[in-house]
C-alpha cells in the first residue's frame, strides 16, 4: 500500500503506521507475547524499508529509547526483539 497508484491504500497504510506509533506508549502494558509480535512488526518495517525519513527517524528513536530502559524490563526486551528484526 505504500507505494499504491490508489491514494485510498496510501491513506490507509499512513494511517496503519500513525496508529502503530502513537500506541507506543501504551506498549509497556502489553502482554509479553503480544509485545513481541509488536517488536517484530516494528522491526520488520524497518527492515523491509517501509518507512523512510521522519518515520523512520522516529521508529528508530522508538527503538533505540526501548533499548535505554532497565535490563530485563519488558520494554528493553521490545528494543532487543526490534532490533534483531533489522540489524543486518
Amino acid at each position: 500500500f505504500k507505494d499504491s497508484n490508489i491514494k485510498r491504500e496510501r491513506e490507509v497504510f499512513n494511517c496503519m503506521l500513525r496508529n502503530l506509533f502513537e500506541e507506543y506508549r501504551f506498549f509497556p502494558q502489553y502482554p509479553d507475547k503480544e509485545l513481541h509480535i509488536t517488536a517484530c512488526l516494528f522491526g520488520g518495517i524497518i527492515e523491509k524499508g517501509l518507512v523512510t525519513y521522519m518515520a523512520l527517524g522516529l521508529a528508530l528513536r522508538y527503538v533505540l529509547e526501548a533499548l535505554r530502559k532497565p535490563f530485563g524490563s519488558k520494554m528493553y526486551y521490545f528494543g532487543i526483539a526490534a532490533l534483531d528484526r533489522f540489524k543486518n
